[in-house]
């Protein structure tokens, strides 16, 4: 006898390809994000997105979306009828513009620009003891090179930050002073960042990536 067919697996089946020629500014498709999170791998990024704060931004929103449909697919109980379809609403809704953050509300929508969250990052990160300099790029090569592309095109060549929805990820480079403990400037930095985007932007998982590149005495201007 054959049991009540339940709706989030063939929910997870129907995600493919329903996102076609959608793109994040480095370049991935949409889609396999999407496809990775419904089969339960969000945590296993390969070695692009390891590195690449457009990628995780998607993965981690996508994640939060779905998990209502990945509970309903662990219950033994049928899903609510339409609950895949509007979750997959919701997302069509985030990707048509992976430049601007989304918020909605009972008034209309919110949307943000990432290079408003890349400069509300930088300038946090200015105000942290310690800091000489700091700028929202990646110090990583091959993903500098993606970003840069990426960020001219959009006219804004420092913001190596990954906004979808109310998820970010940025990526910040500093120049420490000489005598702070740099581990410690850096966990600051974190923070107050992550307490400036939640706050000011309204973002609800921020996650801030600090390179250390450089060092100052008081001797260096």
């Amino acid at each position: 006898m054959t049991g009540p067919v339940n709706e989030p697996p063939a929910g997870e089946r129907a995600v493919r390809h329903l996102l076609d020629a959608v793109t994040l500014p480095c370049g991935a498709d949409v889609d396999p994000l999407l496809e990775q999170v419904a089969d339960g791998h969000a945590a296993d990024l390969d070695a692009h997105q390891r590195d690449c704060v457009h990628c995780q931004a998607a993965i981690a929103e996508f994640a939060a979306l779905w998990a209502p449909v990945a509970e309903a697919a662990a219950s033994p109980v049928p899903a609510p009828p339409g609950l895949t379809a509007a979750v997959m609403s919701q997302i069509r809704v985030l990707v048509r513009d992976v430049w601007y953050t989304l918020q909605t509300t009972n008034l209309g929508f919110i949307r943000i620009a990432a290079r408003i969250v890349a400069a509300l990052a930088r300038d946090t990160a200015r105000t942290v003891p310690g800091v000489r300099v700091a700028f929202g790029r990646s110090t990583h090569s091959k993903i500098a090179a993606l970003t840069e592309r990426a960020t001219f095109g959009h006219r804004h060549p420092h913001a190596a930050v990954g906004v979808l929805g109310r998820t970010a990820v940025v990526d910040l480079a500093v120049a420490v002073t000489y005598g702070d403990p740099v581990h410690e400037v850096a966990r600051d930095i974190q923070q107050r960042v992550i307490a400036t985007l939640r706050n000011q932007v309204g973002l609800q998982t921020v996650a801030v990536n600090v390179t250390v590149d450089d060092i100052f005495t008081d001797d260096d201007r």
